[in-house]
């Protein structure tokens, strides 16, 4: 099956038969990997294993180590920093120029488990010279790296939570009927959606929301399909906005872009990079940030009290949630030239996979590490959202989940979970979320 406007590129030839052997090729893998007790082989196959225990053999099996599916893993703190800094530890492979898809090329012989499926057309691939340069473009409305989203952004997420927030009813779904449709909505805002679009804006960003997922963990035949053909919808909507900003300019992410005279490339495929990303990424981040972030402090109700006490920690609340629940959990690079780090010598090609998760929580980083604390002193080094296309949403995605803190905590002060969240199979990168039942009777 092919999308009807699907592009005639390589990752878009394949049959379902040859899609779905792919997929259950590398889902297999990943399972006998897993027979062995790999963590990290474990992590992948995303099934009922703990995921705190295998978060702590990944730390626990060394600085950096070789997994049997090939990727040098790291869980600590200190080698985890230098991987995510490191200049020659990229999104893909230097020597492959087009679409990031080899394992069909060995699969037996010689497997690569680093890029499940192509997202180039997601940009989910694109090299740290363009991320600088889109990030670069869209601070002015995103923010830079620990910096301020846009006042208009600020004022718009206030509104949009205040308005979710009262139609939340005694009992609702935390995801369902909050975090996705606020992140939605924000997202569209940015973008300037029109109205009679929104709707399926918001249809697209649900397809959307398994794309850093499959890229390591293969999806079911179905699901890839549906990503396939969301990223093309988007490129196609915002495609379109895109054009309309050029003849009629405005103050959105879009037209901030396509403003910016410092690029050598086209102004219009970077406005284009930027808005496919806020769907691919911004709206799943921004989600899963407020989900975490909630979950982690209506677990503990002392803390949820003393936010009624100082709303002002809400800011605090999220960047601990940032270090304690990362919102995307793993980090995959490709070495493009031979280095060395964490005392192991690294060829050319090999990858990379830095486990935020395990690293946000490594003893010889932080104090107490699995005790969430609103008053952890700031700055302390958690390692979330340090992703080329992840930092991009960083300051926007912070901004929506302390919005959500202080309007919850105002509107709805005796909320409390109401059964059991039920994260997605298959999701080891954002462990998204299903259900998260929440109630606001006393």
């Amino acid at each position: 099956m092919q999308t009807q406007n699907a592009p005639e590129t390589a990752e878009y030839q394949q049959t379902d038969s040859e899609l779905g052997r792919h997929l259950l090729t590398a889902r297999g893998f990943h399972w006998i990997y897993g027979t062995s007790g790999d963590p990290y082989a474990l992590t992948l196959r995303a099934e009922s294993d703990d995921p705190a225990l295998l978060t702590r053999g990944i730390r626990e099996a060394g600085p950096l180590w070789q997994s049997a599916t090939g990727a040098w893993v790291t869980g600590r703190h200190g080698v985890a920093a230098q991987a995510l800094a490191d200049p020659r530890l990229a999104l893909r492979h230097a020597d492959l120029p087009g679409p990031q898809r080899h394992v069909f090329s060995d699969a037996w012989s010689n497997p690569q488990l680093c890029h499940i499926i192509p997202l180039d057309r997601a940009f989910l691939h694109a090299s740290d010279a363009d991320h600088t340069r889109w990030a670069r473009s869209a601070s002015a409305v995103l923010g830079g790296a620990g910096g301020t989203t846009a006042e208009g952004v600020r004022e718009h997420a206030g509104r949009v939570h205040r308005e979710a927030a009262d139609r939340t009813g005694d009992s609702f779904d935390l995801m369902a009927d909050y975090s996705r449709p606020v992140a939605t909505q924000a997202a569209a805002e940015l973008l300037g959606v029109p109205a009679a679009q929104r709707e399926r804006f918001a249809a697209t960003c649900l397809a959307l929301g398994v794309a850093l997922d499959a890229a390591l963990c293969p999806q079911p035949l179905a699901v890839t399909r549906r990503l396939t053909e969301a990223v093309e919808d988007v490129r196609a909507l915002v495609a379109d906005l895109v054009e309309a900003r050029r003849t009629q300019p405005g103050d959105d992410l879009l037209s901030t872009v396509l403003r910016d005279g410092s690029s050598a490339a086209s102004p219009a495929q970077d406005a284009l990079a930027v808005g496919v990303l806020t769907a691919v990424v911004g709206v799943e981040v921004t989600a899963g940030l407020i989900n975490n972030t909630l979950e982690s402090l209506l677990a503990r109700p002392v803390q949820w009290a003393r936010l009624g006490e100082d709303p002002d920690l809400a800011a605090g609340a999220v960047e601990e949630a940032l270090r304690f629940a990362p919102p995307v959990r793993l980090e995959s690079r490709i070495a493009a030239e031979d280095l060395t780090l964490g005392g192991q010598d690294l060829p050319a090609g090999a990858q990379v996979v830095v486990h935020v998760g395990a690293a946000n929580r490594d003893p010889e980083a932080f104090l107490a590490p699995d005790h969430f604390d609103l008053d952890r002193p700031a700055g302390q080094g958690q390692l979330s959202l340090s992703g080329p296309h992840t930092s991009l949403f960083g300051a926007f995605a912070r901004l929506q989940a302390e919005s959500a803190v202080r309007t919850l905590r105002e509107r709805r002060p005796v909320l409390a979970p109401a059964g059991a969240v039920l994260r997605r199979m298959r999701s080891p990168v954002l462990g998204g979320v299903l259900r998260f039942p929440l109630t606001t009777s006393a």
